[in-house]
């Protein structure tokens, strides 16, 4: 069973209502921007890290946010040269996600989802479904239910 077919079974046997919007493949919030400039203002974008010790950290934050790594660090209990961004190939072959698709949900145990405190603001929230051709529209309050992630602070302040 692919990534997203484990999301779409999640939200479909927790009923939650979502929406799947099917498009060209995108692979950057740059290609967002082009290609679908609709999603930019809900955009929930997940960014893959890899922990030395193991441990897989989905980091969930409004589209144009940065990640503050101290504090992911921090949250981690790890020093921050213990974090690494993981190349789109390990994304692919480690977490089964497309690049472009990844989205913010718990489907390994070795997987740690942490979503920026900002995000709880914004209603409908547009993410990652598992394929860079889909994208999935849903409640943030439905999403944080189902995915497994903690509420913390993740975005960078400039």
């Amino acid at each position: 069973m692919t990534v997203y077919d484990q999301i779409v079974t999640l939200l479909q046997s927790n009923k939650v209502d979502f929406e799947m919007h099917e498009h060209k493949p995108v692979r950057t919030v740059a290609e967002i921007e082009e290609k679908l400039p609709f999603l930019l203002d809900k955009m929930l974008k997940t960014v893959a890290f890899r922990v030395k010790d193991g441990r897989f950290i989905l980091a969930g934050l409004r589209g144009h946010d940065r990640i503050d790594y101290r504090q992911l660090a921090a949250y981690c209990g790890v020093n921050r040269r213990a974090i690494a961004s993981m190349s789109p190939d390990a994304v692919e072959a480690k977490l089964g996600f497309e690049v472009g698709g990844v989205g913010p949900f718990t489907l390994q145990p070795e997987v740690t989802v942490l979503l920026d405190e900002q995000l709880a603001e914004m209603g409908t929230v547009y993410c990652g479904s598992g394929k860079n051709t889909a994208t999935l529209a849903i409640q943030f309050t439905d999403l944080l239910r189902v995915c497994g992630g903690e509420m913390v602070s993740l975005a960078r302040v400039d």
